[in-house]
């Protein structure tokens, strides 16, 4: 920093000279150019930009914290951004070179004390060609999300928990052919008994009685691949699912309540072995195309236990028809053993789903609906008296509606979620159903961190036929991210 500083002001030369004589520091080279992208609210930005020899982020400038591969990463045709982010990033050579102490440096004259607007914006600097150039080779980038809340149950008291606290690490290798992955872990800060956020949970045992308390540690995703810019993605391991790809960006944006009409967070686990959010030991591709179209292929590997090559497989498609408006279609096939589909199940496992977003000046809206079949379960009591419970199959159809209006540091948010079940198991209440209405402000105290309260209400009724499950929360989320490069 102290030596950039002495490139920006030719006038401060004989004193960043001085305090560097004693030390050996860097001096970035080859750096061609500064390209700034922010987006607006959730809408994803596209900015051109020569990214062949990588991109990096020098500060944030956006309203939200930047996660890279989250909401910025860079293709072929240039740095993109979405909800919220926003920043300055340094495009071409990445390599650095080891600079000796200087020698005194002569006493600036009048025109060196000029330096152009173009010159700054360039970045452009020298080395003294003594050292051997240092490549970086890829970037870490550590981040986080610290989320807290205050759950107020309309049916038991009030308690401190958390509300799906993660911290992860991205890793990218530069060039052409990107190298790439992910570790991300869940972080119960507080052990409860219960979770009002469904997507919380980091269980993925499908048809199995779950333990109550969360562990304190649970693995969310991880995963490796390669970016082969224009020609697409291909990862492997426990990832996103193309099911989820259209259930987050249209509507998983509420932050307690909400994704239970999206058929994602099933039988109370992840997602993970129906393949409809983290999906487990799964082969995924995504590309983009034209700037407009987005197609993603999945394939899950999980089990040996099914006669089909695969355990399941998933696509999606989605497009921007027009500034501002996206929408998209997915669809998941799962095969599970034998001895769950034909006894709980009685039946094979689909789940359709097709949302849009959009936005318009100071609001943001999004809408799904999905339908699986036979695809979600429940668990009841055993009617032999049995102390264990029972899974139960159902098939049903959802609706989840999610807006958001800002005001500066405020926002006010306002959803919908009802989830219809059909063809129901005789041991599930017929008056079984989740139709809530989900009401929320937002005080954003910074651009990392705000404090928010949501609630919903609603005539929600269970699998045992029991009602009264309208709760609110009170809450805090801060999210960190800082970067760091890579060399052999």
């Amino acid at each position: 920093m102290k030596l950039r500083r002495c490139f920006v002001s030719a006038a401060m030369a004989l004193e960043c000279a001085a305090v560097l004589n004693a030390q050996q520091s860097f001096v970035e080279a080859s750096v061609s150019s500064i390209v700034s992208c922010v987006s607006k609210g959730k809408e994803r930005q596209q900015c051109s930009a020569d990214t062949r020899a990588g991109i990096v982020m020098l500060r944030p400038t956006g309203e939200a914290a930047c996660l890279l591969g989250r909401n910025w990463g860079y293709d072929d045709q240039g740095v993109w951004v979405s909800e919220g982010c926003g920043g300055d990033f340094a495009t071409g050579s990445t390599s650095r070179a080891a600079a000796p102490a200087p020698s005194p440096a002569p006493a600036p004259t009048a025109a060196a004390l000029v330096q152009s607007e173009d010159e700054k914006s360039q970045m452009a600097t020298t080395t003294t060609g003594i050292n051997p150039t240092v490549d970086y080779t890829g970037g870490f980038q550590p981040y986080g999300s610290l989320r807290t809340i205050i759950s107020i149950p309309a049916n038991g008291p009030a308690e401190v928990q958390d509300d799906a606290t993660r911290v992860g690490i991205n890793f990218t290798t530069f060039g052409p052919v990107k190298v790439i992955g992910t570790t991300e872990w869940g972080v119960n800060l507080v052990q409860s008994e219960t979770s009002l956020n469904v997507g919380a949970t980091t269980a993925s045992g499908f048809g199995e009685v779950q333990t109550a308390t969360q562990p304190v540690f649970g693995a969310r995703l991880g995963f490796v691949g390669v970016d082969l810019g224009k020609f697409g993605r291909l990862s492997y391991g426990k990832q996103l699912s193309t099911h989820y790809d259209i259930a987050s960006y249209t509507t998983d944006r509420f932050n307690v309540f909400g994704g239970q009409s999206t058929a994602t967070y099933v039988a109370g686990t992840d997602g993970g072995q129906s393949g409809t959010a983290r999906a487990d030991q799964t082969i995924l591709y995504h590309l983009n195309f034209a700037k407009i179209f987005d197609f993603g292929a999945q394939g899950q590997l999980r089990t040996a236990n099914t006669p089909q090559a695969f355990n399941g497989f998933g696509f999606n498609f989605q497009a921007k028809v027009l500034p501002g408006l996206q929408i998209g279609g997915a669809y998941t096939k799962t095969y599970f053993d034998h001895v769950l589909t034909t006894t709980v199940l009685h039946g094979g496992t689909d789940y359709w789903a097709f949302g849009g977003k959009g936005t318009w000046r100071h609001l943001e809206w999004g809408a799904d609906w999905v339908r699986q079949v036979r695809g979600d379960l429940a668990f009841v009591p055993d009617p032999t008296g049995g102390p264990n419970q029972l899974a139960a199959g159902f098939s049903a159809n959802g609706v989840e509606l999610y807006s958001r209006l800002n005001f500066g540091k405020f926002s006010a948010v306002l959803g919908f979620d009802d989830y219809i079940p059909f063809d129901v198991n005789p041991l599930i209440s017929p008056d079984f159903k989740t139709r809530y209405a989900i009401l929320g402000a937002e005080w954003h105290i910074s651009p990392s961190g705000y404090a928010f309260i949501e609630s919903r209400l609603g005539d929600t009724t269970d699998a045992l036929g029991k009602g009264g499950y309208n709760a609110a929360a009170l809450g805090f989320r801060y999210d960190f991210t800082w970067k760091t490069l890579h060399r052999p």
